[in-house]
């Protein structure tokens, strides 16, 4: 009986270790790794945002008070323009977390004032999750 046992239970804890080693694990990135707000360069944001590598499932943690800082989801020309005449998204109480669902480059400013001409304003580029990487590692 104990032999039958162990035959059906090592074969289940193998499948779980194996499932497990294939998963790749999320990861919330601080944006700026700090607070979000008004930066000392106006390059400083996309300066972070290039020295991290995003994947599906990864968030994007925005620290900000309101009501003087929001977080707007906006298109690249929007980005550009610092305007947010047709938002994707608006988080208006911080903190805010967007989760990064789907492959792709998301922009995002805050419209309070001028802030995102000061800078206020960030582009991140997410890749596929592959189950077969450890997070953050290079195929």
């Amino acid at each position: 009986m104990a032999m039958q046992n162990w035959i059906i239970t090592v074969p289940i804890f193998l499948f779980a270790v194996i499932m497990l080693l294939g998963t790749s694990f999320c990861l919330q990135y601080i944006v700026g790794d700090s607070i979000w707000s008004i930066p000392l360069t106006n390059n400083f944001y996309s300066n972070w945002s290039s020295s991290y590598t995003f994947r599906t499932g990864d968030a994007l943690y925005f620290d900000f008070d309101s009501p003087f800082y929001n977080v707007i989801e906006v298109s690249r020309g929007e980005l550009e323009s610092c305007t947010a005449n047709q938002p994707y998204k608006a988080f208006m109480e911080g903190p805010a977390t967007v989760p990064l669902m789907q492959k792709g480059v998301f922009y995002f400013i805050c419209n309070v004032s001028n802030y995102c001409a000061l800078g206020l304003k960030v582009s991140v580029t997410v890749e596929e999750n592959s189950p077969n990487l450890a997070p953050n590692s290079e195929p």
